[in-house]
């Protein structure tokens, strides 16, 4: 199961010194490595970590690792524990250092066991929805009934998060607001916290159920947003999913419902962001993170921003530090500036996972 985790060999004591600039928002700072952690005293015999740029371990807040959906047209398929380890271990070896991962058939993201260089996780287990309302072979039916107790039996097992489909394909809700609440309130009492994927215009009711963040959140709108910025939710549009092409035999309604879901992110982001909003970057099952910073300036946002929405805004979100003293050190390097250019991002010159260099 290690075959596909490759990196250089630990050495005991790894000490760093950081690069001078820290993204995204390029102030100058002194940082050192030692003991897996960062330091803002200068640290003996730390080498210089090669590249002049540092950032936070970029963060995929949207993932589904136990997902195959490389081809499209055949449908999606599950993957085993195996196979959801050799996907981290690879994210890792982009520079995703922290990764949400939002449901994973048969639950299978809880039972991974960390690898050395494979990113952290924060799992959901098993996704939520009733009989008809999400894709047949990515899960198994739960009735509004039984919704409590299943999502408690999740958490119980370690999930960090509990996903809920909130609509699918249609406008009316998987559930209704009330289950909706009543989740929430189960599982923030059991110190787990609640996505919701919703699409339509339901997503007001979403909202006032009290979920933490809002997946794709294709039909929001500013008012809703500032709803959600009062409570402290977050928004993971997953852009490069909806961007990618659409098969030739898709009927025209269905791609002008598409485009319009693109319209409605490209005039939202922007000023949503410039209301305060928590912007994740998520890669859902298609492309990189980097592909989705890509389509974050692309659809508004300035590169600084983008960055954030991959770094330090997501780390805040799901609760771990960014390159401050006595934080993790959890850091990829590069070359040049990615705010200049976010291919960059494809070409860290290190990447350092909880004090240790694993490319």
């Amino acid at each position: 199961m290690n075959s596909a985790v490759s990196m250089p060999p630990k050495r005991p004591g790894e000490r760093w010194q950081l690069p001078p600039t820290l993204l995204p928002d390029g102030e100058a700072t002194d940082l050192w490595i030692a003991d897996g952690r960062l330091s803002a005293a200068p640290v003996d015999g730390a080498e210089i970590l090669p590249g002049r740029f540092a950032l936070p371990g970029m963060v995929d807040a949207h993932a589904h690792v136990s997902v195959d959906g490389s081809r499209p047209a055949e449908g999606y398929r599950p993957l085993d524990v195996a196979d959801a380890t050799a996907n981290l271990a690879a994210l890792g070896r982009q520079g995703v250092l922290l990764v949400r991962d939002l449901g994973a058939p048969r639950s299978v993201t809880l039972d991974i066991r960390p690898l050395r260089g494979m990113p952290r996780v924060q799992a959901a287990g098993r996704v939520f929805a009733p009989s008809g309302r999400f894709f047949p072979a990515l899960h198994e039916p739960v009735t509004p009934e039984s919704l409590v107790e299943a999502a408690l039996v999740e958490v119980a097992r370690g999930a960090r998060w509990v996903k809920v489909i909130a609509d699918f394909r249609a406008p009316e809700l998987s559930y209704e607001p009330a289950v909706l609440r009543a989740l929430v309130e189960a599982v923030h009492g059991a110190g787990a916290r609640v996505a919701a994927h919703v699409q339509w215009a339901g997503v007001p009711e979403v909202v006032a159920a009290g979920v933490d963040s809002i997946e794709h959140g294709c039909s929001l709108d500013l008012v809703t947003i500032d709803v959600m910025i009062a409570a402290g939710m977050a928004w993971t549009p997953t852009l490069t999913a909806f961007s990618q092409p659409l098969p030739d035999e898709v009927p025209p309604g269905r791609r002008e419902v598409f485009q319009g879901i693109l319209d409605n992110f490209r005039a939202l982001l922007a000023p949503a962001a410039a209301r305060g909003v928590t912007i994740l970057a998520g890669t859902d099952t298609a492309g990189t993170v980097v592909d989705e910073i890509r389509h974050l300036v692309a659809f508004g946002l300035t590169p600084t921003q983008a960055l954030r929405a991959a770094t330090t805004h997501a780390r805040a979100f799901l609760g771990v530090p960014s390159l401050e003293a006595g934080g993790p050190a959890d850091v990829v390097t590069f070359e040049d500036d990615p705010r200049d250019d976010p291919d960059v991002l494809a070409r860290p010159a290190a990447i350092v996972l909880g004090g240790v260099r694993i490319a």
